[in-house]
């Protein structure tokens, strides 16, 4: 199943977020026992030790961070995490924080607790004080569940979501929690994220499909790269918008037909029908099928974008 957390022999914690064959596509989350002060710290330094997971993926037409089935020592999985209570831990009092906001899920969308996972750093064992809630919710029938309700989630006393100041705050304080540079647009797609608090604790919701599901972006593909794209395009299908991998449909002003596959939160439940992106990013071609295909992704070195256009 994926995603999910893995780690390896050399003590380095990875995100899989993809599967071909016994071959896990990843990004490197952190290196065990680290105690540097950010992401940013520990990867830098150990760029060099993370090299040799570097591998050309047809089906991504890029060098990505691919882990085999057999480097792997250990599985975090965030369904199991939930239905053993693994969560229940004395060091921060969090087991009645966790409790409310699954039991909330479960009963306001009518959503399986086989379907709701814990990831982030609760699921790694390294919560502090300061962090957020993370929470995983599988299949895209669920999704749409949220995606349509979520709004109304403040039925539950309990639950609190985050309004415009809120998002304002949180846009200031991480520059790169979206893409773009006008602020309230910015916040407005931000709006549109699963985010908020229970009993005051910050807590956040992401979407995802099973493992070749509706909505799962099978790798088994061989594309190429293009050229890059930027321009604006007016979305002409969203359906795959509530999970990430967010996937949509667009068109430009000679009305082309263009996928966009976004493998990073910003994209969630970001854009609706109707609605005009400009989209800066790498541009593909279906090897079979000829078929334009945009990629967003955390791996990208081009500077993306994806903005509400107005």
């Amino acid at each position: 199943m994926v995603p999910l957390f893995i780690q390896t022999s050399d003590k380095v914690i990875w995100f899989a977020f993809n599967k071909i064959n016994h071959d896990y596509i990843c990004f490197p989350k952190k290196v065990e026992n680290y105690k540097g002060k950010n992401y940013s710290e520990w990867y830098d330094k150990s760029i060099i030790k993370l090299r040799k997971y570097k591998k050309k993926i047809d089906g991504l037409a890029e060098n990505v961070y691919v882990v085999n089935e057999y480097e792997i020592v250990k599985k975090y999985d965030p369904v199991k995490f939930v239905k053993e209570k693994k969560y229940i831990t004395l060091k921060y009092n969090l087991n009645n924080y966790v409790d409310t906001i699954l039991n909330a899920i479960h009963d306001f969308f009518s959503i399986d607790f086989d379907d709701i996972g814990i990831e982030g750093s609760l699921l790694l064992d390294c919560y502090n004080e300061n962090s957020d809630i993370d929470i995983l919710v599988f299949g895209k029938v669920n999704a749409k569940k949220i995606q349509k309700n979520f709004k109304n989630f403040e039925i539950c006393k309990v639950i609190t979501l985050f309004d415009e100041q809120n998002a304002y705050e949180y846009v200031e304080k991480r520059k790169n929690c979206g893409y773009g540079n006008n602020v309230e647009l910015l916040k407005k797609q931000f709006l549109r994220r699963y985010y908020g608090f229970v009993c005051g604790k910050q807590f956040s919701i992401v979407c995802v499909p099973y493992e070749f599901k509706d909505g799962y972006i099978n790798l088994n593909r061989k594309i190429k790269f293009d050229s890059i794209h930027e321009g604006v395009l007016k979305i002409i299908n969203d359906d795959n918008s509530c999970m990430i991998p967010s996937i949509y449909e667009a068109v430009d002003e000679k009305n082309e037909r263009y996928i966009i596959e976004i493998f990073n939160h910003y994209g969630i439940n970001q854009v609706k029908i109707g609605e005009k992106v400009f989209v800066k990013g790498k541009k593909y071609m279906d090897c079979y099928n000829n078929e334009s295909i945009i990629i967003l992704s955390f791996w990208s070195n081009v500077k993306e974008r994806f903005d509400l256009y107005e």
